[in-house]
């Protein structure tokens, strides 16, 4: 069911950008790209790096019987991302109303977009903090299904605006975003108080908030590097572009982001693995999982891509036109770059959960320096394939160099490479009980 969920959550999100160039105008689509992807980054920012800290901080007290320390985490990080949340939103709407309507072609309906976009933020980033913590204390089907309840909303009206050619605004699918964030946050604040209800009241370790930020900062700073090395594209477009090049560039996004849905489903549900093996000196069933789960989100991946090579072209024409010919190469690209970083596997999150948060910031914040740079020489040279070739190169970068800092740190293996059957089925008829158990789920 977790897997089933994640699928659907990934559907949804990808669906909603397919389905938007049938329902608006070239200018719209561009413009709704643009907004989400300012949401999506300030998000990131609002969490302040929890949603990587929680795994491993919950995992590590749940192990130690310290369900006390568990409970203040969790409560403390409530606290944190809701607080963080409006303060980044409303920074977002101070920043839009400082460069005022006349910044670039997309800066007026921005502009007046301005009260849904706070809200948007400060949602957004407590739905990903839940799922995070559902996920840490093996609450898997809760932690997937959460947050695609936005995606169901938005996907459903899209849907039924088509099906009755009912007129449709960006305002109202923030809207319908918006309602859809505040239903899975109370759903999932619901779970979370049931779960909590027979833990201790007092933790053995204590958790103040400052310990939590001390350990999350890093984590902060890593996943906005990330951000940047992986998400500013259509930052670069947008300020950089016209609105028909962001709505090209959108599609392109999506399209490629169906190439990531092997890897994104393993990473979301090996990470409680990952610290629960490595804590128990279970390193040769830890170092089979991490080579297994490259290895087959690398094949998935490549099973969608090698179609898409031939015929997405054509497909792009027959459902959304000539207008939107220009995303198939850099739909190409993105695609390419994303079966490239699924061949290294979750060597990122290994660093970070292992203890090696630093030295992924490091790292990852280099990567996406040279890469952001990289990218604005690109689009005003050459458009959006230069920026799409830039970020895919930037992705093969990042996972070679994650696979290298686990494999010199940890001794572990974290990319894809050819394993023989047997040996797969040998190594789950030893899977451990409680590994065992917890994967099924």
């Amino acid at each position: 069911m977790a897997v089933a969920g994640k699928v659907f959550q990934l559907a949804t999100g990808v669906g909603i950008g397919l389905l938007l160039p049938l329902s608006l105008s070239l200018h719209d689509v561009g413009l709704f790209f643009f907004v989400q992807a300012i949401v999506n980054v300030s998000v990131v920012l609002a969490q302040l790096g929890l949603p990587v800290t929680i795994p491993g901080i919950v995992s590590h007290a749940m192990a130690a019987g310290d369900t006390g320390r568990a409970r203040i985490v969790a409560i403390e990080t409530i606290k944190m991302s809701v607080i963080s949340g409006l303060a980044v939103g409303c920074l977002v709407g101070i920043c839009a109303f400082a460069f005022g309507p006349a910044a670039n072609a997309l800066s007026p309906q921005i502009w007046s977009l301005v009260p849904l976009i706070i809200p948007m933020i400060a949602a957004g980033a407590l739905l990903g903090v839940l799922a995070e913590l559902h996920r840490a204390l093996y609450g898997m089907m809760a932690a997937s299904f959460l947050p695609a309840f936005q995606g169901l909303i938005v996907s459903a009206y899209l849907v039924f605006a088509l099906a009755f050619k009912i007129p449709m605004s960006i305002s109202h699918l923030l809207t319908a975003s918006v309602l859809a964030a505040i239903a899975g946050i109370a759903l999932g604040l619901v779970q979370l108080g049931r779960m909590m209800r027979p833990w201790q009241r007092v933790p053995v370790t204590p958790a103040p908030p400052s310990d939590i930020l001390a350990e999350s900062w890093p984590n902060l700073v890593t996943t906005m590097s990330f951000v940047a090395a992986s998400q500013l594209d259509i930052w670069v477009v947008g300020l950089g572009g016209h609105p028909a090049d962001v709505a090209c560039y959108g599609l392109a996004l999506r399209i490629g982001g169906l190439f990531a849905v092997p890897l994104t489903i393993v990473s979301l549900t090996i990470l409680p693995h990952i610290v629960t093996n490595w804590a128990c000196h279970r390193r040769l069933y830890l170092q089979w999982l991490l080579t297994l789960s490259a290895t087959g989100a690398t094949f998935a991946a490549l099973v969608g891509f090698i179609p898409f090579a031939g015929f997405g072209r054509s497909l792009i024409l027959a459902i959304w036109g000539e207008a939107y010919a220009p995303a198939f190469g850099a739909a190409l690209i993105l695609g390419l770059g994303q079966v490239m970083f699924s061949a290294g596997g979750v060597a990122g999150y290994v660093l970070i959960l292992l203890g090696r948060q630093k030295v992924a910031m490091v790292s990852t914040l280099l990567v996406a320096s040279v890469t952001v740079l990289l990218a604005v020489w690109a689009m005003f040279n050459f458009g959006i394939l230069g920026v799409a070739t830039v970020y895919a190169a930037s992705s093969t970068a990042q996972a070679l160099v994650n696979v290298l800092l686990v494999r010199n740190f940890f001794g572990l293996t974290a990319n894809a490479r050819l394993i023989n059957p047997l040996r797969v089925g040998r190594l789950l008829s030893h899977t451990p009980k409680s590994s065992r158990s917890t994967l099924s789920k």
